[in-house]
């Protein structure tokens, strides 16, 4: 169980949302990146597929060890093959009964760059 990291796949319009945008929505979201990793499963990560990418997000984590003195345990590597998970896994947003218009999800649908 241990071989795979729970994540999930954004597709998106840079000129809707900026990439930048996204990365401050994740990690003013998803505070287990001030976390040690205690296993793959549960790991705070991004994949990039550039260059540009890697660069914002390289900068990105920096400013937050910065700011905040502390060291970040985001994964940082290039895309490769992505698996969907199982389909009972599949909308789970859509299918909660949570209100969730300040997660995450509520923030990257209400739009902003």
């Amino acid at each position: 169980m241990g071989d795979h990291t729970e994540c999930i796949q954004i597709q998106y319009d840079p000129s809707v949302v900026s990439y930048g945008k996204l990365l401050e929505i994740m990690f003013n979201d998803h505070y287990s990146y001030f976390r040690r990793p205690g296993s793959m499963q549960y790991r705070s990560g991004i994949w990039y597929q550039d260059e540009n990418q890697k660069e914002v997000a390289e900068k990105v984590i920096e400013q937050i060890r910065q700011q905040t003195g502390r060291e970040v345990y985001t994964h940082l590597a290039p895309l490769g093959e992505f698996y969907m998970a199982e389909d009972y896994h599949q909308k789970y947003i859509e299918k909660s009964e949570v209100s969730n218009r300040n997660s995450i999800f509520g923030k990257l649908f209400s739009g902003g760059k």
